[in-house]
């Protein structure tokens, strides 16, 4: 995996730490239901690999993309710092009654309960599934996984139900942005990127309570994936780079 900023560093150094501070103090007082915790919102087309990048941020297999089921809406995946834990337990706080091991199916059975209950959305649903874990290794920490982008017209109703859902997300000005893209593609002309591109600067959204983000590139972070398969291109590291480069 290779990664790329446009502007400015998403987490700024200096800010993450006086965060820290700040939820010493609230522990302190009692109040860290009060903190907002940084936000990060995938996206990208489908199988660009956002589920294997949300596996490495929970550190336990999650993913039930093998399965051939699609991600019919939002999964917001709410990290909690829990000092009382042992080292290398996780608690899974919400939906109840589920260990870590079980969860990949129980989204499972979400995705194929939403395509089946909102055909009258395309078989999506705006309103995020909340999964909320517990570690001693976690920092405080909100990841939400889109449902992949999609292009072309045979697929209409699906395209536009998901980038209603991403327009939702990628416009809020709370969210950090990270964009999966395979390395292969070109920036330019990825569609993921064109996406998201056009949803953040559109003047007219569908939820008129979200203005344009025309600075959104100063909060997002491209990260190229499936580097091995743009490296059988090459015949040496210095071919690579050079490509890159030229990507990036």
């Amino acid at each position: 995996m290779a990664s790329s900023t446009a502007g400015k560093p998403v987490i700024d150094r200096t800010a993450f730490e006086a965060y820290t501070q700040l939820r010493a103090i609230a522990k302190k007082y009692n109040v860290e239901d009060k903190l907002e915790v940084p936000q990060l919102v995938l996206v990208g087309e489908t199988s660009t690999g956002k589920s294997m990048l949300v596996q490495n941020f929970l550190r336990f297999p999650c993913s039930f993309s093998q399965t051939g089921v699609a991600t019919r809406c939002p999964v917001a995946y709410r990290l909690v710092y829990n000092p009382t834990l042992p080292i290398g337990e996780l608690r899974i706080i919400r939906p109840r009654g589920i260990t870590a091991p079980q969860l990949a199916n129980y989204l499972e059975k979400l995705m194929k309960r939403i395509q089946e209950e909102c055909s009258a959305t395309g078989g999506f649903r705006l309103e995020p599934e909340w999964i909320e874990i517990e570690s001693a290794e976690y920092t405080d920490f909100e990841i939400l996984d889109l449902p992949g982008l999609v292009g072309g017209d045979k697929v209409a109703e699906n395209r536009k139900a998901v980038e209603k859902i991403a327009e939702a997300f990628v416009r809020n000005p709370r969210f950090s942005i990270v964009l999966l893209k395979e390395t292969t593609q070109i920036t330019d002309n990825s569609h993921g990127a064109r996406v998201i591109d056009e949803l953040c600067k559109k003047q007219i959204s569908s939820d008129s309570s979200l203005s344009a983000r025309p600075n959104y590139q100063e909060n997002m972070i491209t990260i190229h994936t499936k580097f091995d398969s743009f490296m059988l291109n090459f015949t040496n590291g210095t071919a690579v780079n050079n490509e890159m480069s030229k990507q990036l």
